[in-house]
């Protein structure tokens, strides 16, 4: 989780780093970095290359997902540089508040929305990540527990929850 907001934030960084021209010649990026995301104002996440296209607004620049959202952001850039800049901003916003959220490299999490991401444990209950959450790791996987004492239970024989968690997780469906 960490990984992808410092990638993000690097993103954020690199949009902050370039220096602007025009609307008109907007500046290519010379070297991207191969693990360097961008969120569009559109709201598409995309790795940006040589052929990206940047938005110039309030003094920072954002990268275009296409030729043609750079064209809608230029347009609407031409008649409101701010709320150009705003849109680009709230999408990344809102994506960065969404892996926030995730912990992908959970096996049981059944949903990630604003409340936080809901996990469905061994046991039945569902219940969401929070600092205290335990997890259970066994056989490459990892399982989040939904208190103290499924976690004390899960340990004793973790080959024997994962089945619970797995048969949780296909009934879910």
């Amino acid at each position: 989780m960490s990984k992808k907001l410092f990638i993000l934030a690097g993103v954020l960084i690199l949009a902050l780093a370039l220096a602007g021209s025009s609307l008109a010649s907007p500046p290519k990026a010379e070297k991207p970095a191969a693990n360097t995301l961008a969120v569009c104002g559109c709201g598409k996440v995309f790795v940006p290359d040589e052929k990206t296209e940047y938005l110039s607004a309030g003094g920072k620049q954002y990268a275009c997902c296409s030729h043609e959202c750079h064209e809608m952001a230029s347009q609407m850039a031409a008649k409101d540089p701010a709320a150009a800049a705003k849109q680009a901003e709230q999408k990344t916003s809102e994506h960065m508040a969404q892996m926030c959220r995730m912990n992908l490299g959970v096996a049981n999490v059944i949903e990630v929305s604003d409340k936080g991401t809901k996990a469905l444990c061994g046991c039945g209950k569902e219940f969401y990540l929070d600092k205290k959450t335990e997890y259970l790791m066994h056989e490459g996987m990892t399982y989040a527990c939904c208190t103290q004492e499924c976690h004390e239970y899960a340990v004793k024989n973790p080959a024997a929850m994962k089945k619970e968690f797995e048969k949780q997780m296909s009934a879910a469906k």
